[in-house]
């Protein structure tokens, strides 16, 4: 068991520490005077250029509303960002606003870097004006300390052809039934194969939780205390040990050979060249065919809830904007209220429909929204997705905003075992094991 608290505290003491060691700390936000004034330094995760330019436009809109400010956005991997966020805290030069990935704000708020935004959630309809999901991905303790900017839920996404070759006249709805629709599509004499997974990878975590969450495993659970402990009794670990068995078959059974080494655009490649028939995705699907110029398979795509088995579940994808208390507050928080008011964010969201799914109520019925579509994203469009996304949860958050859930992803340790199942023979229960193991070592 491990006091999330104290850990964060931990973090709280080392910066408050360097805050007096580092000279030319921040000092511009304004207590009086026109908010609307100075610069504003965004750090932004968004790399895809369809993505930078659109986030910069709604900059531009804001800018040409208020010349005074002068918004900065800075763009860079998610990879170490997180990392620089802490060290610019310590340092005090922080952004005044960063995009923020699942179990981000839990510890940047536990360490005081972030502003809570709970009244500006209040403003924009409260609660009710969300998804669920979308919220917890910026609470911590007994408020919010991000506002949510965007998901990507993961479906079931076929080939008909694979419905065909399988016999079934309909999308299966269980993992037997999805078991065998892999099995009976996949013709290793042509290459082509019925299931594809990513292990390579952060997104593989991801794209395994779908599994974990249908065979109800949640894997860690908090005390009223804020301590967090691995959640796995003699029954989860049968469900436990079961998953991994059935993740196994399936990947042996249906995948390419090479698959445990595949990267993402790798595996991306086969799924949009139609060589892979079925797997767990986001709507970029879609995107990967059009791109590829493969109509045939673009056109015999179809997209459904992931089959269950003790439930219904899925996974997402995220981010969340956050203030940074040591940055310009007042301005950060005009900044965020201006961009979500109305229909301002409708250009952003459609810049790359396919990965950035509003978590707001009103957008995602926006007819404005809606119309503007591409085409092949409106019969999913509202009703698929919000099936999706209630029955959606973020990384390990099963049980609540889970604080390591980033070191989960990065540290691939849902994945490990099913890779150590093939390269080492190891048994589904010792899968089990191992990711338990690795589990009590991140809490500890």
């Amino acid at each position: 068991m491990v006091s999330t608290k104290r850990v964060l505290i931990a973090i709280l003491t080392l910066s408050l520490v360097a805050s007096g060691l580092f000279a030319g700390g921040r000092t511009d936000t304004p207590a009086t005077g026109n908010v609307r004034s100075g610069p504003l330094t965004i750090w932004s995760m968004m790399t895809q250029p369809e993505r930078v330019e659109a986030f910069q436009n709604v900059a531009n809109s804001y800018m040409r509303v208020y010349p005074d400010v002068n918004v900065n956005i800075e763009v860079m991997p998610w990879g170490g960002a997180l990392d620089r966020l802490v060290a610019s805290h310590m340092a005090g030069n922080p952004p005044d606003i960063s995009l923020m990935g699942s179990g981000w704000t839990q510890m940047l708020a536990g360490a005081g870097a972030l502003v809570e935004v709970s009244p500006l959630i209040n403003e924009m309809g409260g609660q009710s004006a969300f998804f669920r999901m979308g919220l917890e991905l910026g609470f911590y303790e007994d408020g919010y300390y991000g506002i949510p900017f965007y998901v990507a839920p993961m479906f079931a996404v076929y080939q008909r052809s694979a419905l065909q070759a399988a016999g079934m006249t309909r999308p299966p709805t269980t993992w037997e039934e999805y078991y065998n629709l892999a099995v009976r599509s996949t013709d290793r004499s042509r290459n082509v194969f019925g299931f594809g997974k990513v292990m390579n990878g952060p997104q593989s975590s991801i794209a395994l939780w779908p599994f974990f969450q249908a065979n109800d495993v949640n894997l860690v659970n908090v005390d009223r205390n804020g301590n967090w402990f691995i959640d796995v009794d003699a029954a989860a670990r049968n469900r436990l040990i079961e998953t991994y068995d059935y993740l196994f078959r399936l990947m042996r059974d249906a995948s390419p050979e090479g698959v445990l080494t595949y990267t993402q655009q790798e595996l991306r490649n086969l799924v949009g060249n139609g060589l892979i028939l079925s797997r767990l995705d986001t709507l970029e699907v879609f995107y990967d065919f059009r791109t590829r110029g493969n109509m045939t398979a673009f056109e015999n795509v179809t997209i459904y809830p992931v089959p269950g088995r003790v439930r219904n579940a899925t996974s997402t994808g995220g981010a969340n904007l956050g203030i940074l208390s040591r940055g310009n507050t007042a301005l950060g928080t005009d900044y965020l209220r201006w961009i979500f008011e109305g229909d301002r964010l409708v250009d952003f969201y459609l810049s790359y429909p396919y990965a950035l799914v509003p978590v707001r109520y009103d957008m995602i019925r926006s007819p404005v929204y809606h119309a503007r579509l591409p085409d092949e994203l409106k019969p999913v469009f509202p009703d698929i997705v919000m099936e999706a996304l209630n029955s959606a949860s973020f990384l390990m958050f099963a049980n609540g905003p889970f604080p390591f859930a980033g070191e989960v992803e990065t540290q691939q340790l849902l994945a490990r075992p099913i890779i150590e199942m093939f390269n080492r023979g190891i048994t589904a229960a010792q899968a089990a094991d191992l990711l338990i193991s690795d589990l009590q070592n991140l809490l500890r």
